[in-house]
């Protein structure tokens, strides 16, 4: 990416294998709204140009010295954390936290908090496909939140939007903290998928704006005890309420607002109604020293264990595979991320030809797996960077 609104697929040096790092060769990676947010200016980087992409599967094809015994040649490894960017890419080097680990370093960063110099990772049992593992990225980002900010046993809970985050996040409060759910976004869509997977009540609110305020007004602003907000960006609505306003009026006196997504640019939010109802807003903090990468690294843990019994269902969060050498498709979802009934993008890296078929799964409520070709290559260029 060689700015805002600028992508193109080009080459860049293959990246080394420290002494305690891990060089992975992609498998997978899912296109994100942080990714898209850098795409569309909504975000900035220090440096350009810049390589996308960290909802990641790769595998392990080198090991530095430091990591012999604790990752073999061959395994397939997520992470959560080190760097917004270079997933997409044919091969990437992490240095890797394993659940269990304690020892970390950090570094102040420029946006302003200090952050770790590995990334939690770990590694991925052989069921569960590479299309579907990108989703234990978000799933952990997810579970920071929720963890570190629960709701309480019982509380009725208000999910804003229903994107792949807020689909994650309904199943979670759902199935693992038993809360009864309402899901509010613009989207009918991505609304009945909400129903299909947890949500008692879903709800427009531009279309049914005067629904949810006469709605507060009969419960004198008691209806939801928390509200967790997914929304990274949304633009101003002009002089009517918007959708974070409507979820504080619903929010009960001394109700829990956490706030997951982020964007750079400003978001309107009524200080009034913190004020007077004596609201509390919450968030799971990037910083690594009021969260250590080590506990992130159990909720990695937490994660994949989820997704691997089945217990959350990551099918819901994926309505296309695109080959992730072929330039155009690649572009084309970043074009389109978050248009009409579409979820995520999953890129799968694969050609036995030199450019792969793209295979297209237009489902928005259910994955359906893509069998592609093994990449098989001698060279080693990379996918989906600048030159």
């Amino acid at each position: 990416m060689a700015q805002p609104g600028s992508l193109y697929l080009g080459k860049s040096a293959e990246p080394s294998c420290g002494a305690d790092e891990v060089l992975l060769q992609t498998e997978a990676v899912s296109i994100c709204s942080t990714d898209v947010s850098y795409y569309r200016g909504h975000l900035s980087s220090p440096l350009w140009p810049l390589t996308p992409g960290h909802e990641y599967v790769g595998r392990v094809v080198e090991i530095g010295s430091r990591l012999k015994g604790r990752v073999r040649v061959g395994d397939r490894m997520s992470y959560w954390g080190q760097t917004d960017f270079g997933g997409m890419a044919e091969y990437r080097a992490i240095r890797p936290i394993l659940p269990g680990q304690t020892e970390e370093t950090g570094y102040f960063t420029a946006r302003g908090f200090t952050d770790a110099d590995q990334a939690a990772a770990i590694v991925l049992p052989g069921h569960l496909p590479s299309e579907l593992a990108t989703a234990v990225e978000p799933l952990t980002s997810v579970l920071r939140s929720l963890l570190l900010n629960p709701p309480r046993p019982g509380d009725r809970c208000a999910v804003l939007g229903s994107g792949p985050s807020a689909i994650l996040a309904l199943q979670v409060l759902h199935k693992a903290m038993g809360a009864d759910v309402m899901v509010l976004d613009r989207n009918a869509d991505r609304l009945r998928i909400a129903a299909r997977h947890g949500a008692g009540q879903v709800f427009d609110p531009v279309g049914q704006a005067e629904e949810l305020m006469e709605m507060a007004a009969r419960g004198h602003g008691d209806v939801v005890d928390y509200v967790f907000d997914a929304l990274p960006h949304i633009e101003s609505p002009g002089t009517g309420p918007d959708v974070r306003e409507m979820a504080m009026g619903l929010l009960r006196p001394a109700g829990t607002y956490v706030i997951y997504g982020a964007s750079a640019i400003p978001q309107r939010i009524s200080t009034w109604a913190i004020l007077a109802k004596g609201l509390t807003l919450r968030a799971a903090p990037f910083d690594v020293d009021a969260l250590p990468m080590a506990r992130s690294a159990r909720i990695l843990e937490i994660a994949l264990r989820y997704m691997a019994s089945g217990l959350i269902d990551a099918s819901p969060l994926f309505s296309e595979i695109v080959e992730l050498q072929d330039e155009e498709a690649v572009i084309d979802t970043f074009e389109r991320y978050g248009a009409v009934h579409s979820m995520k993008t999953c890129m799968l890296a694969g050609s036995s030809t030199g450019r792969a078929q793209i295979v297209r799964a237009r489902s928005a409520d259910r994955f359906e797996a893509a069998s592609l070709e093994k990449f098989s290559t001698t060279s080693r260029c990379q996918a989906a960077t600048p030159a």
